[in-house]
């Protein structure tokens, strides 16, 4: 009975000894990505120092979306139109993507910055 207790023990001290370096490899790799995608983020926001951001205010129609106010007025600093929608909600104070005809909404873009 001990000896199959033992080689029990054995086999478990042998398989987690074979886990650990995929666990640390997959850790590994994670970190990695993780770092990747920051490191990302940094350098498309130092990409476009030259540019300033600033603020327009768009009279919306009838018809009009959040949508296609983001279309219209989205420049390359932003990369995704979801992301550039929130913002708009976000600087307009929205919690719903409706707006009203006749409103008036702040939209941010950038420009070339003045020298």
């Amino acid at each position: 009975m001990n000896r199959a207790i033992n080689k029990n023990k054995r086999y478990n001290k042998v398989l987690q000894s074979r886990r650990m370096p995929w666990l640390l490899a997959s850790l590994l790799i994670a970190l990695v990505l993780i770092s990747v995608f920051f490191i990302a983020k940094t350098v498309t926001a130092e990409r476009n120092s030259a540019r300033t951001k600033t603020i327009t205010s768009v009279e919306i129609q009838q018809g009009d979306t959040l949508w296609n106010i983001a279309k219209a007025h989205m420049t390359d600093e932003y990369n995704d139109i979801n992301d550039y929608i929130e913002e708009i909600m976000f600087s307009n104070s929205l919690s719903s993507d409706r707006i009203h005809a006749g409103n008036h909404i702040i939209v941010p873009y950038y420009i070339d910055a003045v020298r």
